[in-house]
This record gives structure tokens, sequence and C-alpha cells, in this order.
């Protein structure tokens, strides 16, 4: 077993890896500046997924043959964009965080944080995933261009969750929040 793995991992829910590449940027005025950005999923279309279509990181659930929640999060980006991450790249074991407000079967989700050179080529399982996104997260993490959106009409009419707008839907809820709270928070409008 690994140094993340954890006697409670059958009942621990879930992991994901938030992976992060920072690499130069155009020459900008005099000076050097870096691109970091970070890769979001766009969930294939599914009856049977409550996040069908929503943008979220690579993970998902803790099977019986992982080591640990690292080997979660490791098998999962593997199977659902044919990244293989090593330890290697992990900067950061960040703290369990639930993912569903609902009381009643909260899913816990160990995030894992890792730092790539540069973008992996990606080939998606298209019966999980849609799509491939790579965030920009200096314009992600500005106050400017963040909205206030209904997500669940049909479950929750009226209620507005806060945004960001990506291609043809927006990036919302469990995964917003978890980039804002591991990149900064921005100031909110």
């Amino acid at each position: 077993m690994d140094r993340f793995a954890e006697t409670t991992a059958k009942k621990a829910g879930a992991a994901v890896a938030i992976i992060e590449v920072s690499r130069p940027a155009e020459f900008e005025g005099g000076r050097d500046t870096h691109s970091r950005e970070v890769l979001i999923l766009r969930r294939a279309a599914n009856q049977d997924d409550p996040w069908s279509g929503h943008y979220s990181f690579p993970g998902g659930r803790y099977e019986e043959g992982d080591l640990s929640l690292l080997a979660t999060a490791i098998r999962e980006t593997e199977e659902e964009t044919g990244i293989l991450l090593s330890e290697d790249t992990l900067i950061a074991a960040l703290p369990p965080t639930p993912a569903a407000r609902s009381s009643i079967s909260p899913i816990v989700v160990h995030p894992f944080h890792f730092l790539l050179p540069q973008r992996p080529a990606i080939q998606l399982n298209s019966h999980e995933m849609q799509s491939a996104y790579w965030l920009d997260l200096s314009a992600f993490l500005q106050p400017h261009g963040h909205i206030f959106r209904e997500m669940i009409p049909k479950r929750l009419p009226g209620r507005l969750y806060p945004a960001w707008p990506v291609e043809d839907y927006f990036l919302w809820g469990f995964t917003y929040e978890l980039i804002l709270k591991v990149f900064g928070k921005r100031k909110r409008e």
C-alpha cells in the first residue's frame, strides 16, 4: 500500500485528478509569462448519470482492486483520457471534499493535484466523456466572466449557481468550487 492508502477506502467514495500544466506563454510587454491550465472533461450523455453532460475532473469511485484512493484517481484518469499519471507528478493530496449537498448520501471526493510540464495527448473514452477542455486559470480566476445561472431547472427551478461559460455549456458546481478552492478565490460579484 502506498502512503495514500486508507483502511476506510471502500467507504471513502471517489477520487479525482486535478491535472495542471504550466508552460511558457507568449512574451508580453517585456516580460515572460506562464500559462497555467487545468484539464476538465465533459461527461457523456447518459440517462442514468445525474451529472450527465456536466464538466468534471477525471476520476470516479473507488473499486475493490484499487490499492488506495490515489490509485483510483490514476486508474480513472487513464480509463477516461488515456493519460497515465504517476506519483512523481503528484504535488498534493488535498483534503476530502463532499461533492453532493445531500445529507442522505453525500459523496466524499478525494482530490489529487498533479503538475505536468506540458499538455499530454488525450484519448477520450467516448462512453464516459464527450470532450476535453484546458481551462485557462488566469482567465477563470478573474472576477469578470462569471455568471449566475439556473442549472437544474427541472429539479430546482429558480435556483441560481455561479458558473463559467465553456464552449456550449457551463462549468459549475463541485468542479467550479474546487478550482476556486485550489487555485485561489476570486472576489464574488
